[in-house]
């Protein structure tokens, strides 16, 4: 649901802030890039990490309580722009140097996601470490003149749950009891042919 993807999202922006060489440069969003000027290995460069989500993948479940499985893959946009004085081989080394920041930085924070409260609901997040990680890395390079750019995305796996939206829990009934019927032939003319049940349901 929205309130976890956003205390997802907000979870890693914080962490990246001043942990890479894009210092504080850090939005939770997928907006136009901070690009105030840094120096790296001496060298004039803008670098900025934009934090997002890509996708929420939602695998419903039967059972009762309702719940949902999610899968939201989690984007890492890092963005470089430096002057002539740097070539495409270096600019993007940076690039590997500062991905390489980020993902040391994002995955073992992955388990600590279980002790985010989600906002408004006095929960904790359900978070499945062993089935999240590094799923991609997407690089990205554009000579504009005499000026380059540089740009990489990493996407992260998040493996989550969820309770079911309150609006579809309301127009659903989770059962208590369920009754079943038998029909068989009649073993002699005199012998019942239907017979009935009662079945208890768990989390009712």
């Amino acid at each position: 649901m929205t309130v976890e993807r956003k205390a997802i999202r907000c979870y890693f922006a914080d962490a990246l802030k001043g942990a890479t060489r894009a210092g504080q440069n850090v939005r939770p969003q997928r907006f136009e890039p901070i690009l105030p000027e840094l120096e790296l290995d001496g060298v004039d460069v803008f670098a900025s990490l934009l934090v997002y989500t890509l996708t929420d993948t939602v695998t419903r479940h039967t059972d009762t309580p309702r719940t949902y499985s999610r899968r939201l893959e989690l984007a890492v946009e890092l963005f470089l722009e430096q002057g002539p004085e740097l070539d495409a081989d270096a600019i993007e080394d940076l690039i590997d140097d500062v991905s390489d920041q980020v993902e040391c930085v994002v995955e073992p924070r992955i388990p600590g996601l279980a002790a985010v409260e989600v906002p408004g609901t006095g929960q904790k997040l359900s978070v499945n470490p062993s089935a999240s990680g590094l799923e991609r890395v997407e690089i990205g390079l554009d000579a504009r003149g005499v000026q380059l750019q540089g740009a990489a995305r990493l996407v992260f796996m998040i493996a989550y749950g969820t309770d079911v939206d309150e609006r579809e829990q309301a127009r659903a009934t989770d059962l208590e009891r369920l009754g079943v019927v038998y029909r068989f032939p009649p073993l002699t003319p005199e012998a019942e042919t239907v017979a009935g049940d009662e079945i208890e349901l768990p989390g009712g």
